[in-house]
């Protein structure tokens, strides 16, 4: 039983981490950050993940995925995601 739940539980992990980038790069998945950074304690990461989640969103904004990715990126590390 929890063989059968961990599998499914990876395999859900894949096919999310299999979703293309700008699927992240959304005002849904923006809202979701800002929820996960403000509930998070520690106020050092939690300042460094809410200042590449400014550059993300800004990159957003400009259209340019790839810079939205990067920094989307850099915020999950300082989330420990």
């Amino acid at each position: 039983m929890i063989k059968t739940l961990l599998f499914f539980g990876f395999a859900s992990a894949l096919a999310i981490g299999a979703a293309s980038a700008a699927d992240l790069c959304n005002d849904d998945h923006m809202k979701q950050m800002d929820q996960m950074i403000a509930d998070m304690t520690d106020d050092a990461k939690q300042k460094e993940a809410m200042a590449a989640l400014d550059q993300s969103k800004a990159a957003m904004k400009d259209g340019d995925t790839d810079e939205c990715m990067k920094y989307m990126g850099e915020a999950h590390a300082a989330m420990g995601l």
